[in-house]
């Protein structure tokens, strides 16, 4: 095994520690900060229009690894609602997303990523999210502000989800390296280890002891070839011996 030219990490759930999510606050947000709402729509009536449009729409694309555009669909439900708002629609997503969702650093993430700095390791993100692509470098510097990427890729900017390989191939032209230079990271079995061994790239199953609070754990252990920790102070150690 030899050390990454590059990492690429998945963002929840491995970057960030996610401890709730409360989509009826993150809607009830949004109708504070509308300042025209002619139709009197509460953040409950907001919240169950917007559910069922997501739902049904994740319902068609997920299974074709394609990806929502939230940020043009809020625009779409907000219009038909006649919400009109003070300020850009991505600033309303991202208040919505603030009061959706606390987010904190994975417990020994900062200390892996210097050494990925000191390492010269390069770094980026990919992740499969329908909150704007402008929204998650926002989130991801609220919580670890110290650190560059190189590049932060969300799904709802690609059309194309993990475990599709054209997000991975997007990503690896965006760095200019080929798949055998760069290792991914991310604890999802289906979407971030088989989807990366997929592509090319070799997959580090990062699986937290902490519950996910969006998804279920995995049914099945990866069925290819990975590398499996539980921390990252155990996956530093093994990339100080490359």
């Amino acid at each position: 095994m030899k050390k990454p030219r590059m990492i690429l990490f998945d963002y929840g759930h491995t970057l960030a520690w996610e401890p709730s999510q409360d989509y009826l606050k993150g809607n009830c947000r949004t109708i504070e900060l509308a300042v025209e709402n002619p139709l009197g729509i509460t953040g409950e009536r907001l919240h169950e229009i917007s559910s069922r449009i997501y739902g049904e729409l994740f319902a068609q694309l997920r299974p074709l690894d394609l990806e929502t555009d939230g940020l043009k669909l809020d625009g779409c439900i907000y219009d038909t609602l006649k919400l009109k708002f003070d300020r850009p629609l991505a600033q309303v997503e991202l208040e919505r997303w603030r009061a959706t969702e606390p987010i904190f650093p994975m417990e020994g993430v900062k200390g892996f990523l210097r050494l990925c700095d000191s390492a010269g390791i390069r770094k980026a993100i990919v992740s499969n999210l329908s909150f704007s692509g402008g929204a998650l470098i926002e989130r991801i510097g609220e919580i670890l502000p110290e650190f560059d990427f190189e590049f932060i890729l969300a799904s709802s900017e690609s059309v194309f989800r993990k475990p599709s390989r054209r997000i991975f191939e997007r990503a690896l032209a965006l760095a200019g390296l080929e798949a055998e230079d760069c290792w991914f990271i991310g604890d999802d079995v289906v979407c971030d280890i088989e989807g990366a061994a997929a592509a090319g790239i070799f997959p580090v199953w990062y699986r937290s002891p902490l519950k996910c609070t969006y998804k279920k754990p995995a049914d099945h252990s990866p069925r290819c070839e990975h590398m499996l920790v539980e921390s990252w102070d155990e996956l530093g150690e093994i990339v100080r011996a490359l």
